[in-house]
């Protein structure tokens, strides 16, 4: 018998559960008509991706594999140090590929996080250094890198982090198309995010008026129309483009696509988003596997998420994007279960988190907008698990028949509702001190502070011979943590006069939930 592992990240497993028993999603309604749905399972603590996805293919606890948060802190490092836990050194634990390898059998690990650099010898890996394909989250400052750029909107009009252009009458073209009108804008491509340095590149958009106002545009590498590589109108997507980039490792390969979003008939206004540059290989063991897999899908970093948070577009071609993504991690898949031997396979697909993200207080009756508001996101989540639902589909077909197979998550996801600042208790306990630099920025004042929140759930000490600002002599070390978790248990929120705090734990006592300090 062969095992598939499928993970989901973030979804709302009750809301999965209903949309499948109603007939939307065929593909999960098969697994769990044939299989057992465990309804009251429980995610290790802190409930947050690399933790979590490491538990599941560890069997350990979050507190003996090591990766005890989103970041990971060294002992001994300031205690404002930490980096991003996705390097698979950081775990101290066997994956189960590594002890299925020892046994004979062969694994395919299909963009799970926290496992690269890979530490399978005789399987296949495809990504796993971050949360999406072409995404580097370890090694590089936060919050990621894209191996060599993410989306890019040029627009008419401003918008957050996009590349305004200006059009105007087109001057110097070669091989110009018979038209009444045409103007050009220069589009230099950002390379946002990269982790290489780019050579700079530059196209150039061609848009024109056949006799019924402006109605399409060329795309192109230079003044000349015959160096044009896509031709769109309004709302349309080109296919997949493939273009070489210079970069300061050698040259690369990247997949993107472009859609023109607005055209003005008057040629007043443009909006052209382009996908995230994916690179073609460099992110899979062997290194030659990666140059295999042919998809009209994209193996894309972080996708359309940010775009929808900056407005960039709307939810339809968000939902577009999702797609893209989700249709490589398919061909990729079906290509590696029907091509390659296998006796594990293991995938996650990250999309419900970030679109959780994105839109859950949207969605939620009781922090959306209006009820119709809510109704609208609601749509939009059902859209993105129709696709995710695709995607497996496929996946199951090219598995064949007789597997054990498991579709997984980390976590679940809600509505975010009043903010709670773990530090404003300890600073009023005077337990946390801070200080004004010469730029007037407030930072913590290590002279004077006996204890800090750090990452997602972590208290710690500032303890003096183990913290290099430490100033709470050991001894006093009980006397600190009894005084923090009174003040934690002490709080009350003054707007809402609810206790946000249900338990506070010693590093000894965490163990009843898998953390060991």
């Amino acid at each position: 018998m062969k095992v598939m592992l499928i993970g989901l990240d973030a979804p709302i497993a009750p809301r999965v559960y209903r949309y499948a028993k109603e007939g939307k999603l065929p593909a999960i309604a098969s697994l769990i008509e044939g299989g057992v749905y465990a309804q009251h399972c429980l995610v290790p603590f802190p409930t947050i991706t690399p933790p979590n996805w490491t538990t599941i293919v560890t069997g350990a606890s979050v507190g003996t594999h090591g990766i005890t948060c989103f970041n990971v802190h060294e002992p001994g490092d300031p205690l404002d140090k930490t980096h991003q836990g996705f390097n698979s050194g950081d775990c101290r634990a066997e994956y189960i590929w590594q002890a299925a390898e020892r046994v004979g059998k062969r694994s395919i690990v299909l963009n799970y996080p926290s496992t690269w650099p890979p530490t399978l010898k005789e399987g296949i890996q495809l990504g796993g250094a971050g949360l999406s394909m072409n995404e580097w989250r370890y090694g590089e400052p936060p919050p990621f890198r894209c191996t060599l750029a993410a989306e890019q909107l040029f627009s008419t009009e401003e918008y957050p982090l996009a590349t305004q252009v200006e059009l105007r009458e087109a001057g110097g073209w070669r091989n110009l198309p018979s038209c009444r009108r045409a103007l050009e804008a220069e589009l230099p491509l950002a390379y946002r995010l990269a982790k290489y340095d780019l050579q700079p590149k530059t196209w150039y958009l061609l848009a024109l008026d056949d006799g019924n106002g402006f109605g399409r545009v060329l795309l192109c590498e230079d003044r000349d129309a015959r160096t044009a590589f896509a031709e769109l109108r309004p709302g349309e997507w080109t296919g997949n483009l493939v273009q070489n980039f210079v970069t300061s490792e050698g040259e690369r390969d990247a997949a993107f696509r472009c859609k023109l979003l607005e055209l003005s008939p008057d040629g007043s206004s443009l909006k052209l988003y382009v996908t995230p540059l994916c690179a073609l290989d460099g992110w899979s063991y062997p290194e030659e596997v990666a140059r295999e897999i042919k998809s009209e899908g994209l193996p894309m970093p972080h996708g359309g998420f940010q775009a929808l948070n900056l407005e960039w577009v709307d939810t339809g071609t968000f939902l577009e994007i999702v797609d893209l993504a989700h249709a490589w991690l398919a061909d990729a898949a079906v290509y590696l279960l029907e091509n390659k031997e296998w006796d594990l396979f293991f995938m996650h697909a990250h999309c419900p988190d970030w679109a959780y993200h994105a839109f859950a207080t949207k969605m939620d009756p009781l922090t959306a907008g209006s009820e119709e508001e809510a109704r609208f996101y609601q749509e939009v989540e059902l859209g993105f698990y129709r696709s995710l639902d695709r995607m497996i589909g496929r996946i199951l077909e090219a598995g064949g028949e007789g597997n054990l197979v498991i579709l997984v998550s980390d976590h679940g996801a809600k509505a975010t509702t009043h903010p709670f600042r773990v530090a404003e208790v300890l600073e009023a306990a005077g337990l946390l001190a801070y200080r004004e630099t010469e730029e007037g920025e407030r930072v913590v004042d290590w002279s004077r502070t006996k204890a800090v929140q750090q990452r997602s759930c972590y208290i710690y000490v500032n303890l003096k011979g183990r913290d290099p600002q430490g100033i709470v002599e050991p001894e006093d070390y009980e006397k600190v943590r009894e005084e923090v978790i009174r003040a934690l248990y002490d709080y009350t929120d003054p707007e809402t006069g609810k206790k946000p705090i249900a338990l506070a734990l010693k590093r000894e006592d965490a163990r009843i939930i898998g953390l060991y300090g």
